[in-house]
């Protein structure tokens, strides 16, 4: 099944998509044709993809225990090395701050569901990372997150059982909200 896809902010016909367990697919002609992508990258089984307009523009591709980034639009592949870097090793969702794209922030947990997990966040296109505080330990591994373009000073992050963080700092600090959901696959923040 296809976990995520990903449009270039500077060129709208090139086209990442991860597919679960069988890789990452690259179209350059708008969707029309795909190739397979990132052969490099050792784990197929990729979680979700994003690209940051840079400079250096970045395609950064999120697998189950590791996050990959290329800046030559996938011809080489760097490892993040998440055992080292992370306190956890199962990453899932990605999102690249609205306007500021050397920022990215990742969600990881444990394990799938697992039973704890954080919001991470780069300033520097991946190559380096902090741990974001979160108010209340979550349930679940940290699945979602996502900033509100309109905003980018208000994000949201989710865990897969139904924990919803709120940042009103643009990422420095997250709160847990009273209402739970029984589980969290996605996240959308839309200014009202």
């Amino acid at each position: 099944q296809m976990t995520a896809i990903a449009i270039d902010p500077i060129d709208s016909r090139s086209i990442w998509a991860g597919v679960e367990v069988d890789g990452l697919r690259h179209s350059s002609d708008g969707g029309e044709t795909w190739e397979k992508a990132g052969t490099a990258i050792p784990n197929l089984d990729v979680h979700n993809v994003a690209v940051t307009a840079g400079p250096p523009k970045t395609v950064v591709v999120v697998v189950n225990n590791d996050v990959f980034t290329s800046t030559d639009d996938g011809a080489a592949w760097s490892a993040v090395g998440i055992k080292d870097v992370f306190p956890y090793t199962y990453p899932r969702g990605i999102m690249v701050h609205p306007d500021d794209p050397k920022t990215v922030f990742l969600t990881i947990g444990d394990s799938t569901p697992g039973r704890t997990g954080t919001v991470m966040r780069s300033q520097d296109t991946g190559k380096t990372w902090e741990n974001l505080s979160l108010s209340n330990p979550p349930n679940s591994a940290m699945w979602v997150v996502n900033v509100q373009p309109a905003n980018p000073q208000i994000a949201f992050a989710g865990s897969r059982y139904g924990h919803l963080y709120r940042s009103d700092d643009g990422g420095n600090s997250w709160n847990k909200q009273w209402r739970e959901f029984s589980e969290i696959s996605s996240v959308l923040s839309i200014p009202g």
